[in-house]
C-alpha cells in the first residue's frame, strides 16, 4: 500500500523488536514512484516523498521498521543464484547486510571521525549514512530520541575531509515536519560518503 510520507508519520508504528539481517534503502534518483515496492512490503515501512511536480516523486524506506524480507527487492521464491526476478523496475533499491547484526571489527566511518565522543554506535551511524550516500536525506520520527543522537555525531563538524579539514556531514539546520525531522547532508558530506561508500562490502546484490 502507497502512503505519502505526512501521513505515514502521522501514523507510523513502533520500530521492529529486533534487528533484521537486511536492510533494503531506495535511491531517489532511480525512482519512480511507480509503487511496485510499497504494493508488496508486508508491514508498510515504505512511504511516498509527495512532489508538486508528479515525476519528481519518490519512495523511501523506514530502515527501523524494515524487516529485511526482500520482497520490494526481489522475488525470493523465483529468484535463483544465477536469475534473479526484480520487483523494482528501475533497479532503485539496495538491499545491505544490516551493519547491525554483525558490525565490522572497523566500521567504514571510523577513519574518518576526529571528535572526541566516546562508545561511538559505528552500526547505526552506517545505516543512517548510507541513506545519505545515496539520497542526501533521512526522514526521522520526531519522537525517536534516540535516533536523533545519531544525528547529533553527524552535525559536528568533526568529520575528516582533508588532512586539514574538518566538516559536518549533516546539516545543523533541520526541517521539521508534521511527525518528522528530515536531516540532509552538507555538499562536503556527500563528497565524503562518495569515497567512504565507494566500494562497500555490505551490499547484498546488485
Amino acid at each position: 500500500m502507497t502512503i505519502s510520507m505526512t501521513e505515514y508519520f502521522r501514523t507510523r508504528k513502533a520500530d521492529r523488536k529486533k534487528e533484521t539481517r537486511y536492510l533494503n534503502v531506495i535511491n531517489k534518483d532511480s525512482c519512480t514512484s511507480c509503487n511496485s515496492c510499497a504494493t508488496v512490503c508486508p508491514v508498510d515501512c515504505i512511504y511516498e516523498v509527495v512532489s508538486p511536480i508528479p515525476s519528481q516523486s519518490y519512495h523511501q524506506i523506514d530502515t527501523s521498521r524494515c524487516i529485511g524480507c526482500q520482497m520490494c527487492y526481489r522475488s525470493p521464491n523465483d529468484s535463483s543464484d544465477l536469475y534473479t526476478l526484480t520487483i523494482c523496475p528501475w533497479n532503485a533499491i539496495d538491499m545491505l547486510h544490516n551493519p547491525n547484526v554483525k558490525p565490522a571489527d572497523e566500521s567504514v566511518l571510523e577513519p574518518y571521525y576526529r571528535g572526541t565522543t566516546s562508545d561511538m554506535p559505528w552500526p547505526k551511524l552506517e545505516e543512517y549514512c548510507y541513506q545519505l550516500f545515496l539520497d542526501g536525506e533521512v526522514f526521522i520520527p520526531a519522537a525517536e530520541d534516540t535516533m536523533h543522537g545519531y544525528f547529533r555525531i553527524l552535525q559536528e563538524a568533526s568529520w575528516m575531509y582533508s588532512e586539514e579539514d574538518n566538516v559536518r556531514i549533516v546539516q545543523e539546520d533541520v526541517e521539521n515536519g508534521e511527525g518528522f525531522v528530515r536531516y540532509t547532508a552538507t555538499e562536503a558530506g556527500r563528497d565524503l560518503m562518495d569515497v567512504i561508500f565507494e566500494d562497500y562490502e555490505r551490499i547484498f546484490m546488485d
